[in-house]
């Protein structure tokens, strides 16, 4: 039987992964095993407008466009652009609430362990992660995604599963 002496869990907020950390919090105390919840941050998804032209013309000063289009959106205003600092520090904000949630959830069960913020692909930084400090378990949730996304994109659970070397729990 296998020992699982370090499980990792994955968590992004959602349903699924509520899931698995209360699953990943249960199993660390049954076996007494050490536990580190992970959350990626995908930079990718970064969004930053620089050097992005709008695609309809701004708005004049009384606030209508000419030539009949006053129904249409009006592009944002291109001297309003956000740059990648402004949009970092969003997400920092964002992984302090993941934090918070992880936090509150391990003291409600009693639950000892740690949490890390990755960075990158999620499938990818998870398994990385998980192989670099040696885990036994990755425990996850599965999100039911649409047949074509899931059949064209495959979810991070499906690549998690198929890539690893260690075994992964899917919880549900």
């Amino acid at each position: 039987m296998n020992t699982f002496n370090h499980i990792v869990v994955a968590y992004d907020g959602q349903d699924e992964s509520q899931a698995a950390l209360r699953t990943g919090i249960d199993l660390s105390k049954q076996l007494a095993s050490r536990l580190t919840v992970v959350h990626v941050y995908q930079e990718e998804h970064v969004m930053h407008t620089k050097g992005v032209q709008p695609v309809i013309p701004s708005a004049p000063a009384n606030g209508y466009l000419t030539d009949n289009l006053q129904n249409y959106p009006v592009a944002p205003d291109p001297s309003h652009q956000l740059d990648q600092t402004h949009t970092q520090h969003d997400y920092f904000d964002n992984a302090d609430q993941i934090v918070s949630r992880i936090k509150m959830k391990m003291d409600e069960n009693q639950a000892i362990g740690e949490i890390e913020i990755l960075s990158g692909s999620p499938s990818d930084a998870i398994l990385n992660y998980a192989e670099e400090i040696n885990a036994d378990l990755i425990v996850m949730g599965s999100r039911d995604s649409g047949g074509l996304k899931k059949l064209l994109f495959g979810g991070v659970s499906d690549k998690v599963s198929h890539n690893s070397a260690i075994s992964v729990l899917i919880a549900k």
